[in-house]
């Protein structure tokens, strides 16, 4: 399932080109793509710029896709935003892997890998998890 990102290049603004024969992400495309390559997501709406070299700008995109997406538990399909204060920092998508879940991710010193979500939240600080309205609706749905 996620073989298709293991060699993936991190790469500020990368989202998902294929260069030299490998994908370039960033976090932020790396989690997009994956919510829409392999859960079958609707992508999300261009809301700005989002880079670790423009936090200011990052933030205010950042405030959009919160709005969008709301905040709660850990769902596969779900952001996983680590978050500095109110600023986001870094983003991973929370998956099902193993019957477990957890979060895949993508930064410049470890490349792709992905951790149980435990694992993720003792290496981030603070972390909020946003999932789209109809995705929360139909896993509480079914845990109802």
């Amino acid at each position: 399932m996620l073989e298709q990102y293991l060699f993936a290049r991190y790469v500020d603004g990368g989202r998902g080109e294929v260069v030299g024969g490998v994908r370039e992400f960033d976090c932020w495309g790396l989690a997009t793509a994956i919510r829409e390559e392999l859960l079958g997501l609707q992508p999300l709406p261009d809301a700005g710029v989002i880079s670790r070299h423009c936090l200011r700008e990052s933030a205010k995109s950042y405030r959009v896709y919160a709005d969008l997406l709301p905040e709660g538990p850990p769902i596969p399909g779900a952001l996983a935003a680590v978050m500095s204060g109110e600023l986001c920092t870094h983003v991973g998508v929370v998956l099902e892997l193993d019957g477990m879940l957890a979060v895949a991710e993508i930064n410049p010193k470890s490349g792709f890998r992905w951790l149980r979500i435990a694992d993720f939240e003792r290496t981030y600080y603070r972390v909020k998890y946003h999932a789209d309205r109809d995705l929360r609706e139909q896993v509480c749905g079914r845990a109802g």
